[in-house]
């Protein structure tokens, strides 16, 4: 498959319809773009992080989003045995 890529000023990614049925998405589900070198990873957002769109403009709120970003970025698995 093949896609055109196009900015916007919004915070919206645009999928052919054939890409979302395979993976699984819906219009207007919230996902997190994830960049890895030349690689776009979307994962989706439980109901609590999608809570951040609702509650953006509390300062209390996105700092506790902040830190657990911090805390995520910095996990790494563990190793198996």
């Amino acid at each position: 498959m093949t896609v055109i890529v196009k900015s916007t000023p919004e915070n919206v990614i645009a999928l052919p319809q054939q890409l979302l049925e395979s993976l699984n998405l819906s219009d207007g589900e919230e996902v997190k773009a994830i960049v890895e070198g030349q690689t776009l990873r979307l994962a989706r957002l439980n109901k609590f992080l999608a809570l951040r769109g609702i509650m953006a403009d509390d300062a209390a709120f996105d700092e506790a989003m902040s830190s657990l970003n911090h805390a995520w970025d910095k996990w790494t698995p563990p190793d198996i045995a």
